[in-house]
């Protein structure tokens, strides 16, 4: 099954758990008898149902220092820990990791344990895959490009020029990531930062020679301060693309930029 997507494919060799999580959300929609998939992923409660694992918060201290989440097969049963409550995009991508391990892994072993050592750059490919699985169940890729997308007509802007500009490691590239993409991927999918940070760093829109929507410069960077400082204030939305205004720039002829 192909994802319904325009422009935005996952990555080169994610596209096999890309679809397994977009068709586990469609059984979702579908059980719910929901016309569309509503934002954001109610993880915990479809886990339940219409899913049918048990899922409950406990103290799993006694699993080891550090676990976060615990998967058990046979049992049919997940449990979050429940420091991890208060932190709402860390405990929803907790529950999403061990969905993916519920689903893909059934034959692995009969026990997952996540930890907070575990991450993106885990070098356990279960683990890895897991995360994966967790990125596309929270963030699908079709609702991705959908709000991309509504950004870029919400505020004017060329949908080609600025998506191309989005793979560049330009001053407005960075713009357009910390002022306007990030900040609502976030809210509008309940996720953390860095979760939508790597999320997009594996979009690859559709295009000769693919490269990440979101440069791998980028990742690390934008979890912390801009160094560009000044020059991205000094940025405004020109004829439909970001463009730097120094002082010698004319003012904008569109009376609402």
């Amino acid at each position: 099954m192909k994802l319904p997507t325009r422009v935005f494919d996952p990555s080169y060799g994610r596209r096999v758990i890309e679809r397994r999580a977009w068709n586990c959300l469609e059984r979702c929609r579908n059980a719910l008898g929901l016309g569309q998939i509503q934002l954001p992923i109610p993880v915990e409660q479809w886990i339940e149902s219409p899913l049918g694992f048990h899922f409950g918060f406990a103290d799993l201290s006694y699993l080891g220092e550090g676990v976060l989440g615990a998967t058990f097969i046979r049992e049919r049963e997940i449990l979050i820990d429940e420091q991890v409550i208060d932190h709402d995009g860390r405990c929803r991508f907790t529950c999403a990791h061990e969905l993916g391990h519920m689903l893909l892994h059934q034959k692995v072993r009969p026990e997952f344990h996540e930890t907070s050592d575990l991450g993106p750059g885990s070098d356990d490919m279960i683990e890895r895959e897991a995360d994966r699985f967790a990125a596309a169940f929270l963030m699908p890729l079709p609702l991705v490009e959908a709000e991309v997308i509504k950004v870029f007509d919400e505020c004017r802007m060329d949908r080609v020029r600025c998506t191309w500009e989005l793979m560049q490691t330009t001053r407005e590239s960075e713009w357009m990531w910390r002022k306007l993409l990030l900040p609502m991927l976030t809210r509008r999918f309940g996720v953390s930062l860095s979760t939508a940070i790597n999320r997009c760093n594996d979009i690859e829109p559709r295009i000769p020679s693919p490269r990440p929507l979101l440069p791998a410069e980028f990742v690390e960077s934008l979890l912390h301060r801009s160094v560009r400082g000044d020059e991205l204030d000094a940025i405004r939305l020109r004829d439909g693309v970001p463009q730097y205004a120094d002082l010698f720039t004319p003012a904008s002829s569109d009376p609402e930029q």
